[in-house]
């Protein structure tokens, strides 16, 4: 297609968007009844010949003021409103493209160990590898949840660089004995499955930062990339210099992913136990602020879980003022606070030192849509999916937002990408809970109605007791139409801890229930 094709089919799928064709077809359908009513009524009123005339010059002349008015203004539920140019989106690349730059997927490295109890630390290594990679320009990394679900998996290097668009696979293994650490890797050519580069480290454990260094550097030559100084500051950095508190900060990071209270409660513990063997651990208090920020969330909306996530957060960034993740700590907790100049200042802060930090958007399109900010909330849900594309809770989000707009051709295109995420995700955590909530409210709105009540009731018997399950499980029956089973849950959720008022008043997914009387009764509870 020719640049000028181009242009021209952007500028027909503009005028339809805008419903400038429907609004033209109707007008000229509309006039031509207009003068068949005025020819078949004006002579019998001894009208003058000439008033047939005036009518249709005044409809000729009203014609391209309707088309102006389509093209400029929009109905939507907030009532008449300028129609807002569509949004530009980061454009997605075809796997071709992707693969015209260097690529990778870092899988999670083999337990060798004799007690197979370092799934922690055989984790902590592949994503601290992902988070060094991440800071080269020029490489394309995929993220922890896309190469994590081929963990375990018995999946060809072809077909893993086919799903996840990349050219090439990191896998190794970590033996740990002791003091002593084996740690093996190679990178591999996903179109021929040869290996571009292999190394064995035979270290003490205390080498663990060098030997990830020198892999992420290895990873740098092997694509032919000069690391920048910058670059090269950011991949060294030594976290801790106590390893027992490294290994304890891996174990909460673990169970932290886990996105339930039991997980994050675990995560607090081990935080906790890192900062007590380095209390100058600066991403272990910012890793400990956020299991109070979502405990307080979704569990126990108690002042003091509120005060420990400002606290943790203002002493990470004592320690390391430029440490991104502890901005964006930060940020969510004075959200909760309601200080929310402080917490979008965190926030910004947080994507001027990392622009791909996941956490900085999504948190902040969070924040946003607590305050009823939705256009800014959609901005950065859509920043966030490019952050991480294959994650579906931005994506999710970003569907529900751009329905509360009235953008509908923006969130048909979030639903459709959002399912897509979460089909893949489902594919390698089938009992995911969160996924198949979200999964099922797609499912239902495409029409899979069936499919859409099969996800629900899997979800709610995946976690039946925990509080933001609940609470996903409630909206999902809410727009299902279920008024009666979506009060139940949101009731439980409540009584187990989900406190979120902003969030309650502000959810979309909830508007089915506010005219219940049972609906309302729950408020003051929250």
């Amino acid at each position: 297609m020719t640049e000028k094709q181009s242009v021209f089919q952007r500028y027909l799928e503009e005028l339809k968007r805008r419903k400038v064709f429907r609004v033209a077809v109707a007008y000229v359908i509309g006039a031509w009844v207009l003068l068949q009513v005025a020819q078949a009524t004006f002579q019998p009123l001894n009208l003058p010949a000439w008033s047939i005339t005036l009518v249709l010059w005044l409809l000729i002349l009203g014609f391209p003021v309707a088309v102006g008015l389509a093209w400029a203004l929009e109905v939507t539920p907030q009532g008449v409103k300028r129609t807002r140019p569509q949004a530009k989106t980061p454009a997605r690349k075809t796997a071709d493209q992707l693969k015209e730059q260097p690529s990778i997927a870092v899988l999670p490295f083999a337990d060798m160990s004799p007690e197979k109890d370092q799934d922690h630390f055989c984790e902590g290594m592949a994503e601290e590898i992902i988070n060094a990679l991440t800071k080269v320009e020029g490489v394309q990394v995929a993220s922890r949840t896309a190469s994590f679900q081929f963990k375990g998996a018995t999946t060809d290097i072809d077909e893993i660089g086919e799903r996840l668009h990349v050219t090439t696979v990191l896998e190794g293994s970590v033996r740990k004995a002791g003091s002593q650490l084996r740690v093996t890797a190679q990178l591999i050519k996903v179109s021929d499955g040869y290996h571009i580069w292999s190394e064995g480290y035979d270290r003490d454990i205390r080498d663990v930062f060098g030997i990830q260094k020198e892999i992420a550097e290895s990873v740098a030559r092997a694509f032919k990339l000069s690391l920048t100084p910058k670059e090269e500051r950011a991949i060294e950095q030594r976290p801790t210099e106590n390893i027992e508190a490294y290994e304890y900060y891996l174990r909460g990071r673990r169970h932290f992913y886990q996105l339930n209270r039991e997980g994050w409660e675990l995560a607090r513990e081990m935080y906790s136990r890192a900062i007590e063997l380095d209390p100058d651990y600066a991403i272990a208090y910012a890793g400990l602020a956020d299991c109070f920020s979502f405990l307080y969330m979704y569990a126990d909306s108690s002042a003091s879980n509120r005060l420990q996530a400002e606290t943790n957060s203002r002493l990470a960034l004592q320690l390391a003022p430029d440490l991104a993740q502890a901005h964006a700590s930060r940020g969510l907790a004075l959200s909760h606070s309601k200080r929310h100049v402080e917490a979008e200042q965190a926030f910004s802060r947080a994507v001027e030192l990392d622009p791909k930090l996941f956490d900085a958007y999504y948190f902040h399109g969070r924040a946003s849509f607590v305050q009823g900010k939705l256009e800014k909330a959609a901005k950065l849900f859509e920043q966030a999916a490019a952050a991480r594309p294959d994650d579906y809770q931005a994506l999710a989000l970003l569907a529900q937002v751009y329905r509360a707009l009235g953008r509908e051709q923006e969130r048909a295109a979030a639903r459709a990408r959002t399912l897509e995420a979460i089909e893949r995700r489902l594919r390698t955590t089938p009992d995911d809970a969160r996924a198949l909530c979200f999964g099922s409210l797609n499912l239902w709105e495409s029409g899979l109605r069936e499919q859409a009540l099969q996800w629900v009731e899997r979800a709610l018997t995946s976690q039946p007791e925990d509080a933001l399950n609940l609470y996903n499980v409630a909206c999902t029956f809410a727009n299902m139409g279920e008024i009666d089973k979506a009060i139940d849950c949101l009731e439980r959720s409540i009584q187990k801890g989900m406190a979120q008022m902003d969030w309650i008043t502000h959810d979309s997914d909830l508007d089915p229930l506010r005219g219940d009387p049972r609906f309302k009764a729950l408020l003051p509870k929250a």
